[in-house]
Protein backbone atom coordinates (compact mmCIF):
# COMPACT_ATOMS: atom_id res chain seq x y z
CA UNK A 1 0.00 0.00 0.00
CA UNK A 2 1.52 3.39 -0.87
CA UNK A 3 0.53 7.01 0.47
CA UNK A 4 -2.49 6.95 2.50
CA UNK A 5 -5.40 10.26 1.62
CA UNK A 6 -7.54 10.68 4.71
CA UNK A 7 -9.67 13.53 4.99
CA UNK A 8 -10.55 14.64 8.93
CA UNK A 9 -14.08 16.58 9.04
CA UNK A 10 -13.97 18.06 12.85
CA UNK A 11 -15.62 21.54 13.78
CA UNK A 12 -13.09 22.29 16.67
CA UNK A 13 -9.85 22.99 14.49
CA UNK A 14 -7.53 23.14 16.84
CA UNK A 15 -8.29 19.37 17.45
CA UNK A 16 -8.62 18.67 13.62
CA UNK A 17 -4.90 20.16 13.42
CA UNK A 18 -3.91 18.12 16.38
CA UNK A 19 -5.10 14.77 14.84
CA UNK A 20 -3.72 15.71 11.50
CA UNK A 21 -0.57 16.52 12.95
CA UNK A 22 -0.26 12.96 15.26
CA UNK A 23 -1.57 10.83 12.35
CA UNK A 24 0.93 12.05 10.10
CA UNK A 25 3.57 11.04 12.71
CA UNK A 26 2.26 8.44 13.18
CA UNK A 27 2.45 6.62 9.52
CA UNK A 28 4.55 8.98 7.23
CA UNK A 29 2.42 7.01 4.90
CA UNK A 30 -0.61 9.43 5.87
CA UNK A 31 -1.39 12.86 4.69
CA UNK A 32 -4.29 14.38 5.96
CA UNK A 33 -6.68 17.25 5.18
CA UNK A 34 -8.87 18.85 7.36
CA UNK A 35 -12.64 20.07 6.89
CA UNK A 36 -14.19 22.40 9.80
CA UNK A 37 -17.61 20.98 8.92
CA UNK A 38 -19.26 18.40 6.77
CA UNK A 39 -20.46 20.56 3.81
CA UNK A 40 -17.00 21.91 3.59
CA UNK A 41 -15.98 18.12 3.70
CA UNK A 42 -18.55 17.17 0.52
CA UNK A 43 -17.15 20.01 -1.29
CA UNK A 44 -13.61 18.47 -0.77
CA UNK A 45 -14.45 15.31 -2.11
CA UNK A 46 -15.86 17.17 -5.09
CA UNK A 47 -11.45 17.07 -5.54
CA UNK A 48 -10.00 14.67 -3.33
CA UNK A 49 -10.63 11.45 -3.48
CA UNK A 50 -9.08 10.03 -0.05
CA UNK A 51 -8.47 6.61 0.88
CA UNK A 52 -10.74 7.31 4.14
CA UNK A 53 -12.88 9.40 5.86
CA UNK A 54 -12.19 10.48 9.50
CA UNK A 55 -15.51 12.24 11.07
CA UNK A 56 -16.73 13.92 14.33
CA UNK A 57 -20.39 13.47 15.11
CA UNK A 58 -21.74 16.75 16.89
CA UNK A 59 -21.15 19.02 14.46
CA UNK A 60 -23.04 22.38 13.50
CA UNK A 61 -25.37 22.21 10.47
CA UNK A 62 -25.00 18.64 8.97
CA UNK A 63 -23.72 16.00 11.78
CA UNK A 64 -21.69 13.27 11.67
CA UNK A 65 -24.45 10.45 10.86
CA UNK A 66 -25.72 12.92 8.05
CA UNK A 67 -22.46 13.68 6.54
CA UNK A 68 -21.89 9.75 6.30
CA UNK A 69 -25.18 9.25 4.58
CA UNK A 70 -24.13 11.76 1.92
CA UNK A 71 -20.69 10.61 1.95
CA UNK A 72 -22.20 7.06 1.31
CA UNK A 73 -25.23 8.36 -1.54
CA UNK A 74 -22.06 8.56 -3.58
CA UNK A 75 -19.63 6.21 -1.95
CA UNK A 76 -21.05 2.95 -0.63
CA UNK A 77 -17.69 1.25 -0.05
CA UNK A 78 -15.28 4.13 1.38
CA UNK A 79 -13.71 3.87 4.46
CA UNK A 80 -15.85 6.24 7.37
CA UNK A 81 -14.77 6.25 10.55
CA UNK A 82 -16.63 8.28 13.47
CA UNK A 83 -14.08 9.73 15.79
CA UNK A 84 -16.63 11.34 18.25
CA UNK A 85 -16.04 12.87 22.08
CA UNK A 86 -19.77 12.03 22.52
CA UNK A 87 -20.09 8.16 23.31
CA UNK A 88 -22.55 5.75 23.72
CA UNK A 89 -24.33 2.56 22.32
CA UNK A 90 -26.85 4.51 20.64
CA UNK A 91 -24.61 6.25 18.72
CA UNK A 92 -22.07 3.10 17.81
CA UNK A 93 -25.29 1.43 16.66
CA UNK A 94 -26.28 3.98 14.29
CA UNK A 95 -23.20 4.43 12.46
CA UNK A 96 -22.57 1.02 11.96
CA UNK A 97 -26.37 1.08 10.49
CA UNK A 98 -25.44 4.03 8.42
CA UNK A 99 -22.58 2.49 7.02
CA UNK A 100 -19.77 3.74 9.33
CA UNK A 101 -16.87 1.46 8.63
CA UNK A 102 -15.41 1.88 12.28
CA UNK A 103 -16.38 4.12 15.91
CA UNK A 104 -13.92 5.05 17.67
CA UNK A 105 -14.98 7.66 21.14
CA UNK A 106 -12.02 10.73 21.68
CA UNK A 107 -10.18 9.66 24.72
CA UNK A 108 -7.17 11.84 26.52
CA UNK A 109 -3.92 11.74 25.25
CA UNK A 110 -2.39 10.67 22.54
CA UNK A 111 -2.68 6.55 22.95
CA UNK A 112 -5.64 6.78 21.01
CA UNK A 113 -4.21 8.34 18.26
CA UNK A 114 -1.89 5.15 17.87
CA UNK A 115 -5.22 3.06 18.11
CA UNK A 116 -7.08 5.71 15.55
CA UNK A 117 -4.23 4.86 13.03
CA UNK A 118 -4.40 1.15 13.24
CA UNK A 119 -7.96 1.42 12.80
CA UNK A 120 -6.97 3.48 9.54
CA UNK A 121 -4.79 1.45 8.25
CA UNK A 122 -7.15 -1.79 8.85
CA UNK A 123 -9.95 -0.07 7.24
CA UNK A 124 -8.15 1.29 4.01
CA UNK A 125 -6.25 -2.22 3.08
CA UNK A 126 -9.33 -4.14 3.40
CA UNK A 127 -10.90 -1.44 1.11
CA UNK A 128 -7.98 -1.79 -1.24
CA UNK A 129 -7.89 -5.05 -1.46
CA UNK A 130 -12.04 -5.76 -1.84
CA UNK A 131 -11.48 -3.06 -4.49
CA UNK A 132 -8.79 -4.88 -6.71
CA UNK A 133 -11.02 -7.64 -6.17
CA UNK A 134 -13.81 -6.00 -7.22
CA UNK A 135 -11.92 -4.74 -10.49
CA UNK A 136 -10.64 -8.47 -11.10
CA UNK A 137 -13.98 -9.82 -10.59
CA UNK A 138 -15.01 -7.07 -13.29
CA UNK A 139 -12.35 -7.71 -15.66
CA UNK A 140 -12.80 -11.44 -16.06
CA UNK A 141 -16.57 -10.69 -16.37
CA UNK A 142 -16.32 -8.50 -19.25
CA UNK A 143 -13.39 -10.80 -20.64
CA UNK A 144 -15.88 -13.59 -20.15
CA UNK A 145 -18.65 -11.89 -21.35
CA UNK A 146 -16.83 -10.78 -24.64
CA UNK A 147 -14.90 -13.81 -25.74
CA UNK A 148 -15.37 -14.89 -29.36
CA UNK A 149 -16.20 -18.40 -27.59
CA UNK A 150 -19.16 -19.90 -25.75
CA UNK A 151 -17.89 -20.26 -22.63
CA UNK A 152 -19.13 -22.30 -19.73
CA UNK A 153 -18.51 -22.63 -16.11
CA UNK A 154 -19.87 -25.94 -14.80
CA UNK A 155 -19.48 -27.12 -10.74
CA UNK A 156 -17.98 -30.53 -10.47
CA UNK A 157 -20.54 -32.22 -7.95
CA UNK A 158 -19.94 -35.33 -6.32
CA UNK A 159 -22.65 -37.09 -8.72
CA UNK A 160 -21.94 -34.84 -12.02
CA UNK A 161 -21.95 -31.76 -13.28
CA UNK A 162 -24.16 -28.83 -13.17
CA UNK A 163 -23.93 -25.41 -15.05
CA UNK A 164 -22.86 -22.49 -13.14
CA UNK A 165 -22.57 -19.54 -15.86
CA UNK A 166 -22.70 -18.95 -19.36
CA UNK A 167 -21.63 -16.17 -21.75
CA UNK A 168 -24.46 -14.69 -24.83
CA UNK A 169 -22.09 -16.85 -27.25
CA UNK A 170 -23.66 -19.69 -26.10
CA UNK A 171 -27.00 -19.00 -26.79
CA UNK A 172 -25.99 -17.46 -30.63
CA UNK A 173 -24.07 -20.95 -30.69
CA UNK A 174 -26.93 -23.40 -29.34
CA UNK A 175 -30.67 -21.42 -29.30
CA UNK A 176 -30.79 -22.37 -25.37
CA UNK A 177 -31.46 -19.58 -22.88
CA UNK A 178 -29.34 -19.10 -20.01
CA UNK A 179 -32.16 -20.01 -17.87
CA UNK A 180 -32.67 -23.09 -19.72
CA UNK A 181 -28.85 -24.05 -18.60
CA UNK A 182 -27.91 -22.19 -15.31
CA UNK A 183 -28.18 -24.10 -12.47
CA UNK A 184 -29.31 -27.18 -14.48
CA UNK A 185 -27.02 -31.00 -14.67
CA UNK A 186 -26.26 -31.55 -18.68
CA UNK A 187 -29.10 -34.16 -18.58
CA UNK A 188 -31.73 -31.27 -17.34
CA UNK A 189 -30.53 -28.81 -20.05
CA UNK A 190 -28.91 -30.47 -22.75
CA UNK A 191 -30.79 -34.08 -22.96
CA UNK A 192 -30.01 -37.58 -22.51
CA UNK A 193 -28.09 -38.03 -25.93
CA UNK A 194 -26.31 -34.56 -25.86
CA UNK A 195 -25.78 -35.33 -21.86
CA UNK A 196 -23.80 -38.48 -22.42
CA UNK A 197 -21.32 -36.99 -24.90
CA UNK A 198 -20.67 -33.98 -22.98
CA UNK A 199 -20.40 -35.35 -19.52
CA UNK A 200 -17.81 -37.89 -20.70
CA UNK A 201 -15.93 -35.46 -21.98
CA UNK A 202 -16.42 -33.25 -18.21
CA UNK A 203 -15.15 -37.01 -16.49
CA UNK A 204 -12.04 -37.06 -19.05
CA UNK A 205 -10.78 -33.83 -18.11
CA UNK A 206 -11.55 -34.32 -14.30
CA UNK A 207 -9.78 -37.48 -14.31
CA UNK A 208 -6.85 -36.31 -16.23
CA UNK A 209 -6.54 -32.93 -13.96
CA UNK A 210 -5.53 -30.89 -17.57
CA UNK A 211 -7.47 -29.12 -20.39
CA UNK A 212 -8.63 -31.44 -22.97
CA UNK A 213 -9.21 -30.43 -26.85
CA UNK A 214 -12.43 -32.22 -28.95
CA UNK A 215 -15.00 -32.29 -31.67
CA UNK A 216 -18.27 -33.44 -30.12
CA UNK A 217 -21.27 -32.97 -32.76
CA UNK A 218 -24.72 -32.26 -30.56
CA UNK A 219 -28.58 -31.51 -31.65
CA UNK A 220 -29.47 -27.58 -30.02
CA UNK A 221 -32.85 -25.48 -30.23
CA UNK A 222 -30.78 -24.21 -34.11
CA UNK A 223 -30.16 -27.54 -35.09
CA UNK A 224 -27.33 -30.03 -35.39
CA UNK A 225 -24.06 -28.22 -34.22
CA UNK A 226 -20.57 -29.30 -34.40
CA UNK A 227 -18.30 -28.17 -31.39
CA UNK A 228 -14.85 -27.12 -30.95
CA UNK A 229 -14.13 -27.79 -27.76
CA UNK A 230 -11.37 -26.91 -25.18
CA UNK A 231 -12.19 -27.97 -21.50
CA UNK A 232 -10.09 -26.99 -18.76
CA UNK A 233 -10.23 -28.11 -14.57
CA UNK A 234 -10.08 -25.48 -11.73
CA UNK A 235 -8.40 -27.16 -9.12
CA UNK A 236 -8.57 -25.93 -5.39
CA UNK A 237 -7.04 -28.09 -2.21
CA UNK A 238 -6.11 -30.94 -4.58
CA UNK A 239 -9.33 -31.18 -6.02
CA UNK A 240 -10.92 -30.37 -9.32
CA UNK A 241 -13.85 -28.25 -8.56
CA UNK A 242 -15.27 -26.56 -11.71
CA UNK A 243 -14.95 -26.86 -15.58
CA UNK A 244 -14.08 -23.62 -17.80
CA UNK A 245 -15.57 -24.96 -21.87
CA UNK A 246 -14.38 -22.58 -24.34
CA UNK A 247 -16.21 -24.01 -27.71
CA UNK A 248 -17.08 -22.76 -30.95
CA UNK A 249 -19.81 -23.01 -33.56
CA UNK A 250 -17.55 -25.43 -36.54
CA UNK A 251 -20.07 -26.76 -38.13
CA UNK A 252 -19.98 -25.11 -41.67
CA UNK A 253 -16.28 -25.24 -41.45
CA UNK A 254 -16.92 -29.47 -40.37
CA UNK A 255 -18.93 -29.31 -43.62
CA UNK A 256 -16.92 -28.09 -46.01
CA UNK A 257 -13.92 -30.13 -44.82
CA UNK A 258 -16.66 -33.03 -44.87
CA UNK A 259 -16.88 -32.16 -49.12
CA UNK A 260 -13.22 -31.62 -49.15
CA UNK A 261 -12.67 -35.38 -47.98
CA UNK A 262 -15.74 -36.91 -49.81
CA UNK A 263 -14.16 -34.87 -53.12
CA UNK A 264 -10.76 -36.23 -52.48
CA UNK A 265 -11.66 -39.75 -52.10
CA UNK A 266 -13.55 -39.46 -55.01
CA UNK A 267 -10.42 -38.12 -57.23
CA UNK A 268 -8.01 -40.89 -55.36
CA UNK A 269 -10.56 -43.12 -56.59
CA UNK A 270 -10.63 -42.24 -60.17
CA UNK A 271 -6.46 -41.96 -60.18
CA UNK A 272 -6.06 -45.38 -58.28
CA UNK A 273 -8.02 -46.65 -61.90
CA UNK A 274 -5.39 -45.76 -63.57
CA UNK A 275 -2.80 -48.43 -64.83
CA UNK A 276 0.27 -46.42 -64.64
CA UNK A 277 2.01 -44.99 -61.74
CA UNK A 278 1.27 -41.40 -60.82
CA UNK A 279 3.33 -39.28 -58.20
CA UNK A 280 2.79 -35.41 -57.10
CA UNK A 281 6.06 -33.74 -55.42
CA UNK A 282 6.27 -30.37 -54.07
CA UNK A 283 8.72 -27.89 -54.96
CA UNK A 284 11.24 -29.59 -53.55
CA UNK A 285 11.05 -32.91 -54.87
CA UNK A 286 9.47 -34.91 -52.03
CA UNK A 287 6.72 -36.94 -52.33
CA UNK A 288 3.18 -35.76 -51.50
CA UNK A 289 0.73 -38.50 -53.23
CA UNK A 290 0.76 -41.55 -54.90
CA UNK A 291 -2.02 -43.27 -56.47
CA UNK A 292 -2.08 -47.25 -55.73
CA UNK A 293 -0.49 -48.36 -58.87
CA UNK A 294 2.45 -46.28 -57.87
CA UNK A 295 2.66 -47.75 -54.79
CA UNK A 296 2.27 -51.19 -55.77
CA UNK A 297 5.45 -51.34 -58.04
CA UNK A 298 7.33 -49.27 -55.60
CA UNK A 299 6.29 -51.68 -52.62
CA UNK A 300 5.98 -48.39 -50.31
CA UNK A 301 2.45 -47.98 -48.15
CA UNK A 302 0.97 -44.30 -48.27
CA UNK A 303 2.56 -43.91 -45.40
CA UNK A 304 6.39 -44.59 -45.95
CA UNK A 305 6.05 -43.10 -49.36
CA UNK A 306 4.46 -39.73 -48.55
CA UNK A 307 7.16 -37.45 -47.01
CA UNK A 308 10.11 -38.99 -49.16
CA UNK A 309 12.33 -37.68 -51.59
CA UNK A 310 11.23 -39.01 -55.50
CA UNK A 311 14.75 -39.44 -56.66
CA UNK A 312 14.53 -42.21 -53.21
CA UNK A 313 12.56 -44.20 -55.64
CA UNK A 314 14.96 -44.80 -58.44
CA UNK A 315 18.29 -46.72 -58.48
CA UNK A 316 21.44 -44.82 -57.26
CA UNK A 317 22.51 -44.30 -60.82
CA UNK A 318 19.86 -42.62 -62.13
CA UNK A 319 19.35 -39.90 -59.32
CA UNK A 320 21.09 -37.11 -60.67
CA UNK A 321 19.25 -37.25 -64.01
CA UNK A 322 15.76 -37.29 -61.97
CA UNK A 323 16.77 -34.54 -60.04
CA UNK A 324 17.73 -32.88 -63.14
CA UNK A 325 14.35 -33.51 -64.60
CA UNK A 326 12.89 -32.07 -61.95
CA UNK A 327 14.58 -28.87 -61.80
CA UNK A 328 13.85 -28.93 -65.31
CA UNK A 329 9.99 -29.50 -65.16
CA UNK A 330 9.58 -26.99 -62.60
CA UNK A 331 11.60 -24.26 -64.72
CA UNK A 332 9.68 -24.45 -67.74
CA UNK A 333 6.26 -26.56 -66.36
CA UNK A 334 7.24 -29.66 -68.66
CA UNK A 335 9.76 -32.23 -68.97
CA UNK A 336 9.85 -35.82 -70.38
CA UNK A 337 12.85 -38.24 -69.31
CA UNK A 338 13.18 -42.12 -69.49
CA UNK A 339 14.04 -43.80 -65.86
CA UNK A 340 13.67 -47.43 -64.05
CA UNK A 341 11.88 -47.17 -60.83
CA UNK A 342 13.24 -50.00 -58.34
CA UNK A 343 10.72 -52.19 -57.55
CA UNK A 344 9.55 -53.77 -54.62
CA UNK A 345 11.40 -56.98 -56.23
CA UNK A 346 14.57 -54.90 -56.50
CA UNK A 347 14.67 -54.90 -59.91
CA UNK A 348 14.15 -51.97 -62.27
CA UNK A 349 10.93 -51.08 -64.62
CA UNK A 350 11.68 -48.64 -66.94
CA UNK A 351 9.32 -46.22 -67.11
CA UNK A 352 8.82 -42.97 -69.61
CA UNK A 353 8.05 -40.24 -67.05
CA UNK A 354 6.21 -37.32 -68.12
CA UNK A 355 6.57 -34.38 -65.81
CA UNK A 356 4.11 -30.81 -65.63
CA UNK A 357 4.36 -28.72 -62.76
CA UNK A 358 1.09 -27.59 -60.87
CA UNK A 359 0.33 -24.00 -59.61
CA UNK A 360 -1.66 -22.63 -56.55
CA UNK A 361 -4.41 -20.46 -56.92
CA UNK A 362 -1.76 -17.35 -57.11
CA UNK A 363 -0.59 -18.94 -59.90
CA UNK A 364 2.85 -20.15 -58.17
CA UNK A 365 4.33 -23.09 -58.74
CA UNK A 366 2.87 -25.60 -56.00
CA UNK A 367 4.81 -28.98 -57.34
CA UNK A 368 4.86 -31.26 -59.80
CA UNK A 369 2.59 -34.52 -61.26
CA UNK A 370 4.44 -37.11 -62.94
CA UNK A 371 2.98 -40.37 -65.01
CA UNK A 372 4.85 -42.97 -65.67
CA UNK A 373 4.36 -45.11 -68.65
CA UNK A 374 6.02 -48.66 -69.83
CA UNK A 375 8.98 -48.03 -72.00
CA UNK A 376 10.94 -50.66 -73.28
CA UNK A 377 14.11 -51.85 -71.78
CA UNK A 378 17.21 -50.32 -72.83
Amino acid sequence: MGGVDILHVDDDKGLASLTADLLERKDSRFNVETAASATEGLQLLDDFSPDCIVSDFEMPGIDGLEFLQAVRAEHSKLPFILFTGRGSEEIASDAISAGATDYLQKQSGTDQYELLANRINNAVTRYHSEKQLRETKEEYAAVFENARNGLLLVDVEQDGFRFRRCNSRVQEFTGLAESELIGKTPQEALGDENARAVAGAYRKCVDMRETISYTVTLTHPVGEVVHEVNTTPIIRDGEVEQLVVAFTDITERYAREQELREERAVIQQALDTLDEPLFVTDTHGTLKHCNRRALEATGHTEQTAVGTAITDLFPDDEREMITDAVDNALRTGRTTVTASLRLDSGQRQPYKLRAHSLTDLDNNIAGLVILGQDAPDT
